[in-house]
């Protein structure tokens, strides 16, 4: 079964009415005829995410340190990576209804999360030549792309969770495609291949994909719907008052 195939049959999210800022929620048995995800090359999608993601890096240097969610302390401000980010055990993490009464507790807790995708430096590779280099070892399909552009929209735009920018944004995407890609395919690449290709040690992406589902609050199922409607979001954000995404 292809990629394209499986995301016909994957389940409905929990939040359905929040899928893009400022697109309308299909209902249960709603269409978008005029994008078909089938017909998108996965470069075609690639370049979406990639641009999606700088205009996210872009806006958010724009925003005020304050406006967002406010700074955390931790015991280390110089948070290089993964490995050096103070450990959270798992059981500490829950940030669903039961965690509402303390939404400074959350934020303590998302806090440590987004400095795990913090690197020492900014990457001397640009993000598009980064997604490039994936592509070219570990090929993925349009799906992956566009729920990886999806997964950020929620964090970045809807929850405010993470602010992405130079130093971070390589990390993020790397766990958002590599939870993508498990997923919305029936296969996937190789846990060592995966982290190689990154650049990053196997240990510190499976901590990546950890923070990432957790930031995401799990809500990782996507379907054909969902992905229509966040190429044509993809095709407002990106210029195209039509929201034609797709070439």
């Amino acid at each position: 079964m292809t990629s394209s195939e499986r995301i016909e049959h994957v389940g409905s999210p929990s939040r359905e009415s929040t899928q893009t800022p400022g697109g309308s929620a299909a209902g249960e048995n709603g269409q978008n005829p005029a994008i078909k995800i089938g017909e998108m090359p996965p470069a075609t999608a690639l370049d979406l995410l990639c641009a999606h993601v700088e205009t996210l890096v872009t806006s958010n240097e724009e925003v005020p340190e304050d406006a967002s969610s406010p700074p955390v302390r931790s015991r280390s401000d110089s948070v290089s990576s993964g490995e050096v980010t103070p450990s959270l055990r798992v059981t500490e993490l829950h940030f669903g209804p039961e965690s509402t009464e303390d939404p400074g507790h959350d934020r303590l807790q998302q806090g440590f999360l987004s400095k795990r995708f913090l690197s020492k430096r900014e990457p001397p590779i640009t993000l598009k030549n980064y997604l490039l280099r994936l592509h070219k070892y570990c090929p993925m399909s349009t799906a992956v792309y566009l729920a990886t552009s999806l997964y950020l929209t929620r964090m970045v735009t809807i929850d405010r969770v993470i602010r992405p920018n130079p130093r971070n944004v390589h990390r993020l995407l790397l766990a958002g495609l590599r939870v993508a890609m498990k997923a919305v395919e029936d296969l996937s690449y190789p846990h060592s291949r995966v982290a190689k290709v990154g650049g990053v040690t196997e240990r510190e992406l499976s901590r990546l994909e950890i923070s990432f589902c957790f930031l995401v609050d799990f809500e990782l199922r996507v379907d054909a719907r969902m992905l229509s409607e966040q190429t044509r979001y993809l095709g407002i954000v990106l210029g195209d008052g039509d929201g034609n995404a797709v070439a």
